[in-house]
């Protein structure tokens, strides 16, 4: 009796440790997301917040000229351990905030800004390090909170931004 007691307590134990994990590595809705990537053997990571749509449709309702934090809180922050090359600009290893740009009626760019740490609005309008074009598509499925991808493509860097069915994609080399 004492054998199927422990047995069953070490079950209970390990099923609610998996469940802790599984919580642990789920990005939380509204919480704090993280995407990674290792690209040419460098680390890059992003840290961002996940607004839920709600029933809106904020990028579609955006004019051209409207900068956006990108996420919720604090803003988007990317740690990259080698050095970008953003839209033909040269970017030193290190941290950045991002900001996306609506710059016409259907296209966007992504804005690095050597100022980190911010929260809230403003939205910081200039002073971009670098900024990456962005391709606009039509996502498959819909993302009712934002989410952020970073990948390796072919030895290129690939950062997807997924709201609802917009997805913005861009592409950087990594050094």
């Amino acid at each position: 009796m004492k054998t199927r007691m422990l047995f069953l307590s070490l079950i209970l134990s390990l099923a609610t440790a998996a469940c802790a994990v599984a919580q642990h590595n789920a990005p939380a809705a509204g919480g704090r997301g993280k995407a990674e990537a290792t690209v040419k053997g460098k680390a890059i990571s992003v840290s961002y917040g996940r607004p839920a749509l709600k029933g809106r449709d904020l990028l579609a309702e955006a004019k051209p000229g409207m900068v956006w934090r990108v996420g919720m809180n604090e803003a988007t922050e990317i740690t990259t351990a080698g050095d970008l090359n953003v839209g033909g600009k040269e970017l030193k290893a290190g941290k950045y905030s991002l900001w996306v740009r609506k710059t016409g009626d259907d296209t966007w760019t992504l804005a690095f800004h050597p100022k980190t740490g911010v929260w809230g609005a403003p939205a910081l309008k200039e002073g971009y390090a670098a900024e990456l074009p962005l391709k606009l598509t039509k996502a498959d499925t819909t993302a009712e909170e934002l989410m952020i991808h970073v990948a390796d493509k072919e030895g290129k860097g690939e950062i997807q931004i997924h709201w609802g069915t917009a997805l913005l994609t861009g592409w950087f080399d990594v050094k």
